[in-house]
């Protein structure tokens, strides 16, 4: 993604290979940019907060596209009754312990939901995009912070560097001093100034000294690394700084930065993902069509099968009335015979099955207006998505309005720094030699010197403020930044 290596890619050119000078103790790995920067994206904890939003994203889309699979169920059931039963397979009433088991599989697939399931599984896929957008606003909000840490760490290390050629230029002094004090051209008191000099321009070293170590303490906070380390930072070459006006106006950065932010795209990508919620609220309100299917069978422990046996005769007393009287006779009557023996499971099972295949239609008449607020509820989200994605378009405005004016700002105080600086070397050499001349005196030295060394260090900073500010609209450009 170029929007989250713009700040890799500037620097990239100019990494030289040098060690830092700073600190004897110093056994930390030098970083660059780009490796602190992907050291931060290991460590961030909103990074990895985005990335799991992103996984969940991806759990409920592989999960809507099987809403479209059908449902299948098996079954089994096992009982046992005792006392007073139906026997299942006769429905006559026993009295005896029953044992029954039943099994079978069931199939349920939708035809038609209102394309409900469609709608779902395409929401489902906006919503990994724009959380996919959402991981890389963050690491850009990650390197953008860790960016700043690493020019401030560079720009503590050329205060160091003014710090220590502010005291070898006055030992320079300290040494002509000393020797014109020993052949009596100066009194000693001047000695004594420059060695107070000395002193102070000790104190300023030890200051840059520790604003460097808490540059860098910040920049080990911006990558979160829990490590115990001394970070060291590679050495960007800036050749010359371009101080013309900047190509292009606030409102053309606010154009080209539209068409690329990813905080842009995924508001535009929320907005089709609450166009489907409304559309999936609306099929709640219209017919489905459905295919079932079921399959089963049973067992019960006192089905069985009769056998026939031998006819026997049975002989039934009868009368009959015959002339006034009643003359009582034998009927045999033939009776079939039989006898009973339990049907074995897997018989049962295989005789009694039972298929069933059907097509169900629903059609919903009244359900309580659940589905009219449900599509007011999906309609209002929309709205506030569209309200959300106007208060980021602003927001993005108003951060370029912003930095176009701070990269102005910082164009003017870089060169007027620089003349300052011009100027202020000019005034010291002269003030150098009138003092090592012994015509001027030492407050007029000092003074030179104290504001020589204040403008070269705020040219320091103003130069990092200048490149920070310009490297920004370029970020909004979607440039390739290198100078």
């Amino acid at each position: 993604m170029k929007k989250i290596l713009l700040f890799i890619s500037f620097l990239s050119p100019y990494l030289v290979s040098a060690q830092s000078e700073l600190s004897s103790s110093n056994s930390g790995k030098t970083r660059s940019l780009a490796e602190c920067i992907q050291e931060a994206y290991a460590n961030n904890p909103a990074i990895k907060q985005s990335q799991l939003a992103l996984e969940a994203e991806n759990v409920r889309l592989s999960q809507a596209k099987t809403l479209k699979l059908p449902i299948v169920n098996g079954f089994t059931n096992l009982n046992g009754n005792a006392g007073r039963n139906i026997d299942p397979f006769t429905n006559s009433v026993v009295t005896q312990t029953i044992g029954t088991n039943s099994l079978g599989v069931q199939a349920n697939m939708d035809v038609f939901d209102g394309s409900n399931n469609k709608n779902t599984v395409l929401r489902s896929q906006l919503n990994v995009q724009s959380a996919l957008l959402d991981l890389s606003v963050q690491k850009n909000t990650i390197a953008l912070q860790v960016a700043v840490s690493y020019l401030n760490v560079l720009s503590a290390e050329d205060q160091i560097e003014i710090a220590r050629k502010q005291i070898e230029a006055t030992q320079i002094q300290v040494d002509r001093t000393t020797r014109m004090v020993k052949s009596g051209a100066m009194p000693e008191t001047n000695l004594y100034d420059l060695e107070a000099q000395m002193a102070n321009d000790d104190l300023n070293l030890v200051n840059a000294q520790n604003a460097f170590e808490a540059a860098k303490l910040t920049l080990k906070q911006a990558i979160n690394s829990a490590e115990n380390y001394d970070i060291k930072t590679t050495r960007v070459g800036i050749p010359n700084l371009n101080i013309e006006r900047y190509p292009q106006t606030a409102s053309e950065i606010y154009t080209a930065a539209v068409s690329f932010l990813p905080e842009v795209k995924a508001g535009e990508i929320r907005i089709k993902a609450a166009d489907k919620s409304i559309d999936i609220a609306k099929s709640l309100g219209l017919p489905s069509v459905s295919l079932n299917s079921s399959w089963g069978t049973a067992y019960s422990s006192v089905a069985k099968n009769l056998n026939p046996g031998p006819t026997k005769s049975q002989a039934i007393p009868v009368s009959a009335e015959f002339q006034g009287q009643t003359v009582p006779f034998v009927i045999n009557f033939p009776q079939q015979s039989f006898t009973s023996e339990n049907i074995p499971y897997f018989n049962q099972i295989g005789n009694n099955q039972t298929l069933n295949l059907g097509l169900s239609v629903r059609v919903p008449i009244f359900n309580g207006y659940n589905a009219k607020y449900q599509v007011q509820t999906a309609k209002i989200q929309k709205l506030q998505t569209e309200v959300q994605n106007e208060s980021t378009l602003l927001q993005i405005r108003q951060n370029i309005d912003q930095a176009y004016s701070n990269m102005l700002n910082a164009q003017k105080r870089f060169t007027a720094t620089q003349a300052q600086v011009n100027a202020l070397e000019k005034a010291y050499k002269a003030s150098e030699l009138r003092y090592g001349a012994g015509s001027g005196t030492f407050i007029d030295y000092n003074l030179a010197k104290t504001n020589l060394d204040r403008a070269q260090s705020s040219l320091v900073i103003a130069k990092y403020d200048f490149i920070f500010r310009t490297k920004i609209l370029d970020f909004y450009q979607n440039k390739p930044l290198s100078f």
